[in-house]
């Protein structure tokens, strides 16, 4: 199952960290997380914001985007096999 990961392209840009944890999330999961940068999503006061499907983020460090993530493409509890 894929998840869609929504950023603002000119707030990322000047976060190389940030950038850096984006590219190996991307190259971890190529088949499973769909990147879609926006010029603008509107939340300059809380950047780094991030969307993961339709929830919304603010002040995202690189730890969290990566959690985040993880936790969005882990199968649910129900489903794990012990």
């Amino acid at each position: 199952m894929s998840v869609q990961l929504t950023l603002c392209r000119l707030c990322i840009r000047s976060r190389p960290e940030f950038l850096r944890a984006l590219a190996n999330l991307a190259a971890t999961y190529p088949d499973d997380l769909i990147v879609q940068e926006l010029d603008c999503m509107a939340a300059c006061d809380e950047v780094p914001a991030i969307m993961v499907e339709t929830d919304f983020y603010p002040q995202v460090s690189p730890s969290d985007l990566v959690a985040l993530v993880r936790e969005h493409l882990a199968p649910p509890v129900a489903d794990r096999k012990p």
